[in-house]
């Protein structure tokens, strides 16, 4: 190859890269503006591994509901009660009709479904402010994509600096 077109290709890659990672963080801006609060609730993990440095593990009560359901599909259709917590109403391959449920995708993690990611990163020293955290605030667009943007408390109260 000579040295113009081995520039030319490593141009075009290096393009593509950025343009990829500019559609992905243009697309999560979009789920942060316009996505839906979805309020999941948090299961007792092993206190022993609950704190690990700067991070949070995590898991949702509605996963474990996921794992004893029958059931297989690339979503989870969720109901919303009047504060925006969720209760499991199913498993499809499809978006619900109903426009009164919210759909998750479902995340594989060690070989089981999940609604979200299992850990939450905050800022070194801060791990107290999310010591009681009981619920995993979520933003959920209309195609099933959602991002994990706070932790609350009991009360509902978002938890840590960042209260916004």
């Amino acid at each position: 190859m000579n040295p113009k077109t081995l520039r030319t290709a490593l141009l075009a890659a290096f393009l593509l890269v950025v343009a990829t990672a500019l559609y992905a963080v243009r697309n999560n801006e979009r789920v942060l503006a316009e996505g839906r609060i979805v309020l999941a609730q948090l299961a007792p993990v092993d206190p022993r591994s609950l704190m690990q440095g700067d991070y949070m593990a995590l898991r949702y009560a509605i996963d474990n509901e996921i794992l004893r359901s029958d059931g297989q599909g690339r979503y989870a259709h969720l109901a919303l009660d009047a504060e925006g917590r969720a209760s499991l109403v199913g498993l499809d391959d499809r978006l619900p009709d109903d426009p009164a449920l919210v759909a998750m995708k479902l995340r594989s993690r060690n070989g089981r479904a999940s609604i979200g990611p299992n850990g939450f990163f905050f800022q070194e020293g801060h791990a107290a402010d999310f010591r009681d955290a009981q619920w995993g605030e979520f933003r959920v667009d209309a195609h099933g994509n959602a991002l994990l943007t706070h932790l609350r408390g009991e009360d509902l109260v978002r938890l840590g600096a960042n209260r916004r």
